[in-house]
Formats: C-alpha cells, sequence, structure tokens
C-alpha cells in the first residue's frame, strides 16, 4: 500500500534531485507490469541480489527454473533443474535476460539527462518502506513531433535508488515496477556455481533449451 503525504514542493529541475548509485550489497524481488493500450497485464517477478561487482537475477516462471550470476570471472546461465551451466556473453545470451537488464532499478536511475524535467511530489510511505517521490517527464525530440513520457518514481531513503516506478509512454502503455522483500544481508552462496553442476558449451544449452520448449513436459 502507498500512503500519501501532501507536499508543496513544486521545484522543477533539469537535473536528477536524488542519488544515483545501486547499494553495493542487498536482495530483492523485482516485480514488473505492463498494461498493453487496451489494460491488459503481463506481469514478470525475478529475484535479484548484488554484493559488490557480483550480480543474480532469477526470473520467476513456469517454463523452468534459470539463473544468470554476473562474477568477476564473467556472465554465467544455470539451469538448477539440470545441474548444468554456460558462459555467457552479450551476443549471444538469452533475450528475456537483457530486457530484464534494461528494465532493472539501476538502469531506472539512469535515465538521459537532455530533455529531462525532475519534479519532487513530497515523501510517501510504500509498502513500509519511506521514499520520496518524484515525477520524471522526457520530451524525446523527433522528425515530425516530440514523443512525451512520463515517469512517477519513489525513491528509497534507505536504498538510494527507486522501490517503485509507473511509466506511461505516448503509445499508451503504461509499465509499473516494484521492489519488496527487500533485505541488505546477502548470502554469498548465492554467487557461487553450486558444487556437482556440469559445465557445458553455450551451443548445447542452446539445443537443450529448444527441446525444452517443443516437449515442456520433458525436463
Amino acid at each position: 500500500a502507498t500512503k500519501e503525504v501532501p507536499s508543496t514542493d513544486t521545484v522543477v529541475s533539469t537535473t536528477p534531485p536524488f542519488k544515483t548509485k545501486e547499494p553495493e550489497r542487498y536482495s530483492a524481488t523485482r516485480t514488473i507490469t505492463i498494461f498493453s493500450s487496451n489494460g491488459d497485464p503481463v506481469i514478470s517477478r525475478t529475484l535479484i541480489a548484488r554484493d559488490g561487482p557480483m550480480r543474480r537475477e532469477e526470473p520467476l516462471t513456469t517454463e523452468g527454473r534459470a539463473v544468470y550470476l554476473d562474477l568477476p570471472e564473467g556472465r554465467f546461465i544455470l539451469y538448477p533443474d539440470e545441474k548444468i551451466y554456460a558462459a555467457a556473453t552479450a551476443e549471444n545470451e538469452p533475450a528475456e535476460s537483457m530486457e530484464a537488464e534494461e528494465k532493472s532499478p539501476d538502469r531506472l536511475l539512469h535515465i538521459e539527462p537532455i530533455n529531462t524535467t525532475y519534479q519532487s511530489l513530497g515523501a510517501e510511505t510504500v509498502n513500509g518502506r519511506s521514499t520520496i517521490k518524484y515525477r520524471i517527464v522526457v520530451n524525446n525530440p523527433g522528425p515530425e513531433n516530440v514523443t512525451l513520457n512520463e515517469t512517477v518514481m519513489w525513491i528509497d531513503d534507505a536504498l538510494n535508488m527507486p522501490i517503485k516506478s509507473e511509466t506511461k509512454s505516448a503509445a499508451g502503455i503504461r509499465s509499473v515496477m516494484e521492489l519488496s522483500d527487500v533485505a541488505f544481508e546477502v548470502d554469498k552462496q548465492l554467487f557461487q556455481i553450486p558444487v556437482g553442476y556440469e559445465k557445458i558449451v553455450f551451443s548445447a544449452l542452446e539445443e537443450q533449451l529448444k527441446a525444452r520448449r517443443l516437449n515442456p513436459s520433458q525436463r
């Protein structure tokens, strides 16, 4: 639940009035809901964690578990059900991982400053956490007209990053991102490849994924 707190702060700035650095260590569940122009929602949830340079993302889907690890030695994709993993690069990793990364809270902080305005809307409590609410308007000048995208963002006081955001595009698409189950103590085992996992080349991993999609009951 979001608790409104009235504010008289209507100062509009062209530079971000909040910090733009993700915490060095935390974990949370990220929920992204996208509403099309007809209002139908598409919901995706991902478990995320960070410990310094190490990151972990685990999409919560019904199609089998997949874990994405960013480690000092590289990026890896793990499939716990099969106990296999492979090294990945930006060129060959699955598209859904890249899409999730584009919508991550850290990326939300780094909005291009050109033609962007920020307005503080005051303090609010979101799911029991203290935040400052902002309206961010991005003007994208095109060859024929100007496209206006508006984002309302709640910056968590402790995290110094968005715990919630709502974006409306000129095309009528609305997307909502929200973090829940936020914790600052992170188990270091989350960033380790478990003992007993077999390392395979990425092409072999792709073949297994293709077979899984064709025969989802065979895992």
